[in-house]
Parts: structure tokens; sequence; C-alpha cells
């Protein structure tokens, strides 16, 4: 089979992960189907010859298996899901249904079609929980612990992911991600939520006072264009039953990334502690080690969290900029 031939399935292919993942695999000569509850909220170059765009949600069987048969992806990367550790506090019930029996459901329609898909399973680093300062960057074999539903969940998806990976004819690779950021991630994650305001007060759409939660934390950032690099590599060269940390290894506190953010407006900028933007349970210091992944494949991330961060502020000024004009 010639490699432009290949067709894979991304779930959740229309959130911010995978509109990168999407454009990558279209750049590596892959036909991109995409599974999600959403439809394409934007046009452009992400979506730019995407075979098959299809309206899913992975909790119902409904056209599962019959998209899944008519497809046949050989690879297929599971991303959908709740991903947002804040709103899983205030929806249990929903963030356990969703990851767990997601996985549970596409992993069921997959053997049961006869598919030799290979599937990458998308976890989180947040698995880990509290770990003590001592013992990070933390790798693969630390005991997971989660804090909140949403780690919680993710551990859960992993559990059902390696049981039902023994009766598939493909093999299962699970990567755990720690944070990942980028121009275009969606409000509720920080440096978007921090950039949007930052982009309201130039355009005197807000006064010039920012709203902040815990800004002691200290959090492993990795650019989404590097992370969705990790997801492909981590499928090619992962043997079935892995569970891969995909990470900087470096870590930034809270305080340091608004600090840098708001050095790149000529506004000044009031930063201003809300008790009530802190989460239930938070984690002081998460710190990934990618040792394994870099033995694998030679991935390392490779982007600037400065060129990052910056490339973060000027989408959200020209968003709040095409607002305004609306």
């Amino acid at each position: 089979m010639r490699n432009q031939q290949i067709p894979v399935l991304i779930t959740g292919g229309a959130g911010f992960a995978g509109r990168y993942l999407a454009q990558l695999l279209r750049k590596n000569g892959r036909k991109v189907y995409i599974f999600d509850h959403n439809p394409l909220s934007e046009k452009g170059e992400a979506w730019e010859e995407i075979e098959e765009h299809y309206i899913i949600d992975l909790t119902q069987t409904k056209d599962l298996r019959k998209r899944l048969k008519s497809i046949r992806p050989a690879e297929i990367f599971h991303l959908a899901g709740k991903a947002n550790v804040k709103h899983s506090w205030y929806g249990e019930s929903e963030t356990y249904l969703t990851n767990v029996i997601g996985v549970v459901n596409l992993m069921c329609a997959i053997r049961d079609t006869g598919l030799r898909s290979n599937l990458l399973i998308i976890s989180s680093g947040e698995v880990y929980g509290q770990v003590p300062d001592s013992e990070q960057p933390i790798t693969e074999k630390r005991s997971p612990a989660p804090r909140s539903p949403y780690a919680g969940s993710k551990l859960c998806q992993e559990i059902a992911a390696l049981q039902l990976a023994r009766s598939l004819k493909g093999k299962t690779v699970i990567v755990r991600p720690f944070n990942h950021i980028g121009p275009g991630q969606r409000l509720g994650f920080v440096t978007a939520d921090f950039a949007h305001q930052i982009a309201r007060i130039e355009h005197k759409l807000q006064e010039p006072l920012i709203h902040v939660g815990n800004l002691d934390a200290r959090r492993d950032f990795t650019d989404v264009r590097d992370m969705v690099e990790g997801y492909v590599k981590a499928l090619e060269f992962g043997t079935s039953g892995d569970v891969i940390n995909l990470c900087s290894g470096k870590t930034w506190s809270i305080k340091e990334i608004l600090d840098y953010m708001t050095s790149l407006s000529s506004v000044d900028i009031t930063v201003r502690v809300d008790p009530e933007r802190f989460r239930p349970s938070d984690i002081n210091l998460l710190q990934g080690n990618h040792d394994y992944m870099t033995r694998l494949s030679q991935w390392n991330p490779e982007l600037d969290i400065a060129d990052t961060l910056t490339d973060i502020i000027n989408y959200w000024r020209k968003q709040v900029s095409l607002e305004t004009v609306t």
C-alpha cells in the first residue's frame, strides 16, 4: 500500500489538538477521517483535503461500526473526550461516561468489525496526581494517584484500554501528555484565558485587570505542534501495551507564564488573585520525564515556550479584533 493511500481516523478531530494532528497527517500523505460530536467550527488550512467528517458521539454505538467498516482505518488516534480538569469537578458523571465508555465503545467496535487498526489512546499526565518534588520529573514507573474526576476518568480509560487491547488485532499504545498549549486552544485553559483577557484589554473591551487563580502551581508545558508529532511517533515506534509520557521535561509557574504574556503588551495590567478560580484539589508541581519516548523514537520538543506564548497572544488579538468588527 502506498503511503498516500493509508486511511487514518482521528476521534475528537474537530478539537484543539485534533486540528494540528490532522494537518500533520495530511502533510505525511495520509487520508484523514474525523469522528466528532461537533461540526468543524473553522475552515482553513487544517481542514484542507479532509476526506470526511462524521458527527458521531462515541458514548452511543449508532453508526460507529458502520463508519469504521467503510473507512477501514489503518491507524486510529483517539483524542475524543472531556479534557478540562476544572470543569470535571462540576460534571463528574459526564466526564467518566465520555472518557471511559467512549473508549470501550470504540475498541469493541474495532474488535467486532475485525479491523487491524493500530490505536493510540490519549490519556494524561494528570493521572500521576501529587508527587513529591524530590521524585520529579515523573517517569512512567510512577504509580498513578489521580486527584480530580478528569484524572480518575483517564486512569479508568487506560485500564479499560489495556484489557480490551488483548482482543484486538492491531496494537494499542497509550500516551500520557502533560499540559500542551498553542494558538487555537479554547477558553477554559490557562494560556488561552490569559491571552484572551490581554487582547480584550488592548482593545479597551475590559478594564486593565486580570482575575487569576493559583499562580504558584508549576506545570510542564509543551507546544501542541510538538505534541502531535509525539502522537504520531508514539504509535509508530511504540509496542502494544506501552504507556508513554509526552512532555517537555521543564516547568514554569503560572505566574511566570502570566508575567511573560503581560510583558508582550504595551498596556499596564493589574493582576488580582480570585480564590473562586482555585481548583478544589490543585497540584503544586507536575513535571514529566520523556526519556522513554526519546529512546524509542528520538522525539524531543523543539518549539520554545516564548514563541508559543507569542503565537497564542497574536491568535487571540486576531480573534478579538474580528469580534469588534462583527
